[in-house]
């Protein structure tokens, strides 16, 4: 009996042993659980500080790079528009200009007609003369008129002059 006693009590013995180091083990999990919670939040935090970090000073580059791209674009703009008002000036220029230089050519033109017709109209006058025996005195016409032509005119005061002797 003895024997099992001791057996029991040492049976207990190492039930409480084994108890307290599963309890031990149990503390130890739950303790390293909550320092990797603690290691996580503050990787966290720390990872997303680097990273501002990190990325602040290029961030800060891009945008004077892009404001500077923002101030060439702008003044390269308002040159465009410049050069845009400027071929519009000019062309609306050579425009009126081509207007004026037709007007004056057409006028010119114009002017040039109506003398051809002049010149036409004293075209038969001329034959005329050249075929009576005519002349010039004193800035007067002067004919030899033609004795055998009937009187012509409302008051039958005008006869032909001869032909002319070639």
């Amino acid at each position: 009996m003895m024997l099992r006693s001791e057996m029991t009590q040492r049976e207990a013995r190492m039930s409480a042993s084994f108890n307290e180091q599963v309890q031990s083990l149990r503390q130890e999990v739950s303790q390293f659980r909550r320092d990797i919670a603690g290691i996580v939040g503050g990787a966290s935090t720390r990872i997303a500080e680097e990273a501002k970090d990190a990325v602040s000073p290029v961030a800060a580059e891009y945008g004077r790079a892009v404001s500077a791209t923002s101030a060439h674009l702008q003044g390269a703009s308002k040159t465009v528009w410049l050069w845009f008002g400027a071929a519009g000036s000019i062309l609306l220029m050579v425009l009126l200009i081509g207007w004026a230089v037709l007007g004056y050519y057409r006028r010119e033109l114009a002017a040039a007609k109506a003398e051809l017709q002049r010149y036409e109209d004293a075209v038969p006058i001329v034959q005329a003369f050249v075929a009576s025996d005519a002349i010039l005195c004193d800035g007067r016409l002067c004919i030899a008129v033609d004795p055998d032509a009937r009187p012509q005119g409302e008051a039958r005061q005008y006869r032909q002059a001869k032909p002319r002797q070639r």
